[in-house]
């Protein structure tokens, strides 16, 4: 498989440096079966990450973009992407989040997961790779079902240690695309600024027919930063929090068209809730609690 790794980062230097060296550590044993490229957007980092990446003396190549500053997730994601494509002869993207160290056990996954993909649904697919934490081994990311499409609570799909299972959509901290699939469905829409394109790709790639399987074991580790963030939203005063629901960079732009896409009957719904959220915020932080905590109990 000759696979191009799309990264995007912005002032994470060792983090980022770490990503990379995983790779090429845990990749060396299956360079019979597997080429690595990388395609990187440094979205105008100040904390000198592209010219560490320029001195480390990688196996694997790392072909460096440079991003405007203010392209986030999504804008730097396809900055990389476009480059890959336009180099071509890729069987595959693996998105990667920077902050996310691979673990040996996804490259025989990867395999397993595309054979089986053949095997079962005579075509190729996506492979989401579950993330735990380091210090925990908590469960982070990884792919999940919508157990409701009006109230879009999802379940993550657990890595069971041995078998390849179906899912609806993914995270995109460690995922691969096939060539096939990205034929079909193009790169991320470019109308994201930040989260939420990787839920959108994976569900429409869904609802076109693809398979979206999660690999068999924890595919990496990677730490969940998104509660603190949520936290901090809530603590802001009303008139910056007013600013964020209305502005088309803040959450509120990414979450309606995300909807608009995938599930276009909530929107309704869903502008509303971010109303009251916005409005109300420990309401809203409360739910996200509540459903996290029993994910927790649950797992």
């Amino acid at each position: 498989m000759n696979i191009a790794v799309i990264i995007t980062c912005y002032n994470r230097k060792v983090k980022t440096l770490a990503c990379l060296e995983a790779l090429q550590e845990t990749v060396r044993p299956w360079k019979d079966r597997i080429a690595l490229q990388v395609f990187l957007t440094d979205d105008g980092c100040t904390d000198g990450t592209a010219d560490a990446i320029r001195e480390r003396p990688f196996d694997i190549p790392v072909h460096i973009q440079q991003g405007t500053g203010d392209l986030f997730w999504n804008g730097g994601m396809i900055l990389a992407w476009k480059a890959a494509i336009a180099r071509g002869g890729f069987d595959g993207y693996l998105w990667m989040n920077d902050d996310t160290t691979v673990l040996p056990e996804f490259w025989p996954d990867l395999l397993q997961a595309d054979a089986y993909s053949l095997a079962t649904y005579g075509k190729r697919g996506i492979y989401a790779g579950s993330t735990k934490d380091a210090k925990t081994g908590a469960f982070t990311y990884g792919g999940f079902n919508y157990l409701s499409k009006w109230t879009l609570v999802d379940q993550f799909v657990l890595p069971d240690g041995e078998h390849v299972q179906p899912c609806e959509a993914a995270h995109g901290n460690i995922t691969y695309v096939s060539r096939e699939v990205v034929d079909k469905m193009g790169i991320f829409c470019d109308r994201y600024f930040h989260g939420g394109t990787d839920h959108d790709y994976t569900y429409l790639a869904h609802k076109a027919g693809f398979p979206i399987l999660v690999l068999p074991r924890f595919s990496a580790t990677c730490e969940n930063d998104h509660l603190g963030k949520t936290r901090q939203h809530t603590e802001k005063p009303l008139r910056e929090r007013w600013k964020a629901f209305r502005s088309p960079r803040g959450t509120m732009h990414n979450t309606l068209l995300f909807n608009r896409r995938c599930f276009p009957w909530r929107v309704p719904f869903v502008w509303l809730s971010g109303l009251l959220k916005t409005l109300f915020p420990s309401i809203g932080y409360g739910l996200y609690l509540k459903r996290r905590l029993s994910f927790l109990k649950r797992h």
